[in-house]
């Protein structure tokens, strides 16, 4: 028999038992009582095989299975703390049921007086029964500010909890009753205190002033709320200036205003910042202050302290300067008392009248002109605003021209500019004959002889007559030229003549444009001069020997064979006739003169073909002409079947 190990001895001890308990459990045919108490699981869900127990094995059994998760304290505590009296079924899981001591022994707040709820884990965790977590915000009263840090008695007298008011009034009645400065009893403040505090802080009113119907600025923002809340009315306080200040406005003597019976309303001329200086914004009053009046005091203008009926016009103020004022005399000129027609409200010197606001506007040596000299013994109104006026002296002694004389108009300006007198600008092209060329560096003398200009001629030849019988190429005289000057000669100069032959009825062309007038124009005879090329050429014509032109008695219209361009060469067309540039013999060259054809030299419609071709071998002709119908040994016949020249 084999000696077993201890620990197989345990084991075996232990599996006995366990098999002796099952055995007496079913032979008694009833439950046998627990020793752990009336438990329903099964032992091995608590116990195993090692040891039943040995505390140093750990337990196994589960107590979320339960129900009933074990968190915070309750997993370090026995079970017996919870189980009394080995009591396992039927154990409740509130908190109460097993903390009711703890509930009534809490005194800080006094749970059972206080009527606090059963539910501990409202105000508790299952870490600690302190400290309390109640969130206070989950209330109809969140705690804010300095009630954050208060005892909870210090709201909840006689650990009253429930029904209490969520207003401030009614925990701050006597901070609201002790109040002095201001008197919250005496003012009836509103008892919705935050109005005018926050729950930070009692002593440091919040109010804001500008929701009311009076806003504060300037210095009312330092001041104390007694200064204008006097004997602590803070209801129906009146909201305008006046109400407050009217000692200041009785007491101010520059201005006066009381005496002056100035408005009421201080805003008009004061801001909040300070009374003074003063605000007053003369521009509302009709009256802008420009200038030297922005500095001038309000006495000089507000007599007496008198400021209604202020007239705005500057003469009353300034009637003395006016009256003592000689450069110009205002009295005497009987000037305008309209001040700012000459002065500005900066100084009263110099002057600024606009001379270009009358009807006479300033300009050239004008502007630089004293006003005496135009404006004699002080007389400004009803003068006249032409030249000839004040310039009547000047028109007189001028003699070059002679104004006078010449009986010019005594429009000064048709002449003269402002600028000066001399010289003259007079504008010869707004008459009926502008100066051009030659004629605008002439003295007028030269023209408007004894200083005559009235009714002067703009005929040319009345001025130029000697000049045109002086002229000899061409003699204008005799060749009976046209008293119009301008056909063939410009104000520029007399020569050269700028006669234009392409107006006349005989265009020159060709070498006619360089021909002498005299060469066309024999003994100055200019008018009914032929314009026929024949009357001219007929030396030409007459000279002419190849052809001969008058043997040949060829036609007189010479263009139909020449041009102006030269005599020679000739332009006449042989083509319309016979081509004579066709074949080698025909070509230029190949004869020398007209007659080797023409052999008639008085008439050139007699030709001959047979002088210069093989018609001299007549029978040779004949023989290639065999055949031929109308065929004859002769020029005519040879022209009449080759009129091109071919064959």
């Amino acid at each position: 028999m084999h000696r077993l190990s201890s620990g197989s001895m345990m084991f075996c001890k232990n599996l006995f038992l366990i098999m002796l308990m099952m055995i007496m459990m079913s032979n008694s045919g009833v439950a046998q009582k627990s020793p752990h108490g009336p438990l329903k699981q099964e032992c091995t869900d608590c116990h195993t095989t090692d040891s039943w127990k040995d505390l140093a094995v750990p337990m196994k059994f589960n107590h979320t299975t339960t129900g009933f998760s074990l968190q915070g304290v309750h997993t370090n505590i026995q079970c017996a703390q919870c189980h009394t009296a080995k009591r396992f079924a039927g154990t409740p899981t509130d908190c109460f049921a097993c903390h009711q001591a703890d509930f009534n022994k809490a005194m800080l707040p006094n749970h059972r007086v206080g009527r606090l709820s059963h539910e501990c884990l409202t105000c508790h965790t299952m870490n600690g029964w302190r400290p309390s977590i109640f969130q206070h915000s989950k209330t109809n009263f969140q705690l804010q500010g300095a009630h954050l840090s208060v005892e909870c008695s210090s709201c909840h007298t006689n650990n009253q909890f429930a029904g209490l008011p969520s207003n401030c009034f009614s925990c701050h009645q006597k901070n609201y009753i002790a109040v002095t400065n201001p008197n919250h009893v005496t003012a009836q403040f509103s008892h919705e205190c935050l109005s005018c505090h926050t729950m930070n802080d009692w002593q440091h009113s919040t109010f804001d002033h500008n929701k009311t119907n009076f806003r504060l600025v300037g210095i009312h923002t330092t001041l104390q709320c007694a200064s204008c809340h006097k004997d602590g009315q803070f209801k129906n306080v009146a909201t305008d200036c006046y109400t407050c200040h009217q000692k200041d406005y009785a007491a101010t003597v520059n201005p006066n205003h009381s005496a002056a019976q100035f408005n009421h309303d201080c805003s008009t001329c004061h801001s909040t910042a300070v009374w003074s200086p003063s605000t007053f914004d003369h521009a509302k009053a009709g009256f802008q202050l420009a200038g030297a009046h922005v500095s001038a005091e309000c006495s000089k203008c507000h007599v007496s302290g008198i400021f209604k009926g202020t007239p705005k016009e500057c003469y009353p103020c300034h009637q003395a300067q006016f009256d003592k004022t000689v450069i110009p005399n205002h009295a005497k000129g009987q000037l305008s008392h309209d001040c700012l027609t000459c002065h500005t409200n900066v100084v009263w010197k110099p002057s600024t009248f606009d001379h270009n606001k009358t009807n006479f506007q300033l300009a050239g040596a004008h502007v630089a002109t004293e006003c005496a000299k135009c404006h004699v013994n002080d007389q400004y109104k009803g003068l006249p605003g032409d030249c000839y006026t004040c310039h009547q002296a000047n028109f007189a002694a001028a003699t070059n021209p002679n104004h006078v004389t010449a009986q010019f108009s005594h429009d000064c300006s048709t002449c003269h500019s402002t600028i000066a007198w001399k010289p003259s600008t007079f504008n010869h092209g707004n008459t009926t004959f502008p100066l051009t060329g030659a004629h605008a560096a002439v003295d007028c003398l030269t023209c408007h002889k004894n200083g005559q200009y009235a009714g002067t001629t703009t005929v040319c030849y009345n001025c130029h007559q000697a000049d045109f019988a002086g002229t000899t190429n061409p003699n204008h005289v005799t060749g009976n030229f046209d008293h119009n000057c301008a056909v063939c000669h410009s104000t520029t100069a007399w020569s050269p003549a700028s006669f234009d032959h392409s107006k006349s009825n005989f265009p020159l062309t060709g070498k006619h444009t360089t021909a002498q007038c005299s060469s066309c124009h024999i003994g100055g005879k200019y008018a009914g001069t032929s314009t026929d090329c024949y009357t001219c050429h007929q030396k030409d014509y007459t000279s002419s020997t190849n052809p001969a032109h008058a043997t040949g008695n060829f036609p007189t219209a010479c263009a139909t064979c020449h041009t102006t361009n030269g005599w020679t060469p000739s332009t006449f067309n042989h083509s319309p006739f016979f081509p004579i540039g066709s074949g080698d013999k025909h070509r230029p060259g190949s004869w020398s003169t007209c007659t080797d054809c023409h052999t008639n030299a008085s008439n050139f419609k007699v030709f001959s073909c047979i002088n210069c071709h093989e018609h001299s071998n007549k029978a040779s002709v004949d023989q290639d002409h065999s055949g031929v119908t109308g065929y004859s040994y002769d020029s005519n016949a040879c022209y009449k079947c080759h009129p091109a020249g071919r064959n």
